[in-house]
């Protein structure tokens, strides 16, 4: 049966983040990194992608710029 549940979630989670759901879908390696903080103080990512196979890459560019502009110690207000 039916129900057009999940195509419902798909699309919804779609119109939320639809960039991260392109690289899930099609198995392309990226990450998200902090790189701005809002006034707020909560991050906001950037998203980086790389070919297939690309993994390396996105390691190497996340560890030059958390070494450039760390992260790894901020934590939201709260």
């Amino acid at each position: 049966m039916k129900t057009g549940v999940v195509d419902k979630l798909a699309f919804r989670s779609l119109a939320r983040t639809p960039f991260t759901q392109l690289a899930n879908l099609t198995g392309t390696p990226a990450m998200s990194v902090p790189l701005h903080w809002s006034d707020a103080g909560l991050p906001l990512g950037s998203q980086f992608m790389a070919p297939v196979g690309g993994e390396g890459l996105l390691l190497r560019l996340g560890a030059q710029l958390e070494h450039a502009h760390p992260w790894w110690d901020r934590l939201p207000p709260g």
